[in-house]
């Protein structure tokens, strides 16, 4: 440990992802909800560019309004991915670069860490990008591992892996950008046809989306040929794939928190449903501004200031307790760790659940959900129990055999 009286947690939010402003407030959250009698937070910055900064700063949301030009005022470190440092290296102040240091003028300087909170959202932090280094640098995370994280984070290989196990998804069909190049042959015309040929897809509407973002950025509902157009243009602008699915008309969002638990079998929070304001498709601004900033001039609580129906007395019990059952399903399946949010979709139509996406790092950390669960499980004692369960993994890990000598190479 790196301090004999607590520990000394990094919590690493920004980022470069479209959802880099959301990761910032459930960073700040995270940190505001810690038990500091026991844990230490050290916040970590990842600028839109990728560079990182720590200090007190940071814990200020009127900080971030002078950005760029207050990050001169922290310290500009780095995890190196070489086991046994642990922590961050500060980098050099005149040069800004680790330059000096690789080539043994002398060691950085090291804040030290025990345990790392990845509090990302989107590209390069929550698709197994930032757990990789994680794993090199082997230190222990919250959280998804790589495999994890890569697969929660494209909704259609998750969603056609899930429908390999029996968890019932919706028809889809994954287009990539390159399929629009006139260089290789691709056009606009050529992605509609295949996206209207495809079962399941042969009439309007249809809901496209980036296939590995969140925060409902890019998404799209086409009801014509014109807003088909339009919605592939508007995906691709922040994801070179888009998924594309049947837009069911008669339907009802139910979401569910799943958490580690004590051993190998997780638990699972009550359930939600999420209310949008023009009773259609959830926006951005229905998760992140209607319930507080621009429109209240509170500050914005990020996804715990969505306006829901929590545990709702009104949903049939057998819908509650599917969704249950499909949350503990797919957390297992796909290896999941720390707390995550599986997003379900009820077809009120055909009396059908689907699977809809997962949220390995979940806006506010889910925590909302946990606040009206049996037993009750507060934030602060969530973040304590899932740092306690990345010590344990990471300790499994450093435990097994990783060197069998040298036998080949030298095979005569």
């Amino acid at each position: 440990m790196a301090n004999s009286e607590r520990k000394r947690i990094a919590v690493l939010f920004g980022g470069r992802s479209v959802e880099h402003e959301i990761s910032i407030i459930t960073g700040l959250q995270l940190i505001e909800a810690m038990d500091t009698v026991s844990l230490e937070p050290v916040p970590v910055y990842i600028t839109t560019d990728g560079r990182w900064y720590t200090g007190d700063e940071l814990l200020r949301r009127d900080f971030y309004k002078g950005l760029p030009g207050c990050l001169s005022s922290l310290k500009e470190v780095v995890l190196m991915p070489i086991p046994g440092k642990g922590g961050l290296s500060v980098l050099s102040e005149k040069k800004k670069g680790l330059m000096p240091e690789i080539f043994g003028a002398r060691e950085p300087d090291l804040i030290p860490v025990d345990v790392y909170i990845p509090a990302f959202h989107g590209s390069y932090g929550e698709d197994g990008c930032v757990q990789g280094l994680f794993e090199m640098a082997d230190v222990a995370y919250v959280g998804c591992n790589v495999l994890s994280a890569s697969m929660g984070m494209n909704k259609y290989h998750c969603k056609m892996f899930l429908k390999s196990h029996d968890i019932p998804v919706l028809p889809a069909v994954l287009i990539d950008k390159e399929e629009m190049d006139p260089a290789g042959g691709g056009s606009l015309k050529a992605v509609k046809e295949r996206i209207l040929s495809a079962p399941g897809l042969e009439s309007f509407p249809l809901f496209l989306k980036p296939a590995s973002l969140g925060s409902s950025i890019g998404l799209g509902k086409a009801r014509n040929d014109g807003e088909l157009d339009a919605a592939i243009i508007e995906a691709f602008k922040y994801d070179s794939a888009l998924i594309v699915e049947p837009c069911l008309e008669e339907k009802m969002e139910i979401n569910i928190s799943v958490m580690e638990g004590d051993g190998p079998v997780p638990r699972a929070s009550v359930v939600e449903i999420p209310v949008a304001e023009e009773g259609g498709e959830l926006t951005y601004e229905d998760k992140y501004i209607r319930g507080g900033g621009k429109k209240s001039g509170a500050l914005s609580q990020g996804m715990a200031g969505l306006t829901r129906i929590i545990d709702p007395v009104d949903l049939d019990p057998k819908y509650k307790e599917l969704a249950r059952e499909f949350g503990l399903k797919i957390f297992k399946l796909l290896g999941c760790s720390g707390t995550a949010r599986i997003d379900l979709m009820l077809d009120l139509k055909r009396d059908q659940l689907y699977f809809n996406e997962i949220n390995t790092l979940p806006g506010s950390m889910a925590y909302y959900l946990w606040a009206k669960s049996d037993p009750v499980v507060l934030y602060t004692d969530m973040i304590s129990h899932i740092i306690g369960r990345a010590e344990l993994r990471c300790r499994t890990k450093r435990a097994l055999e990783r060197k069998i000598g040298f036998k080949a190479l030298f095979k005569q």
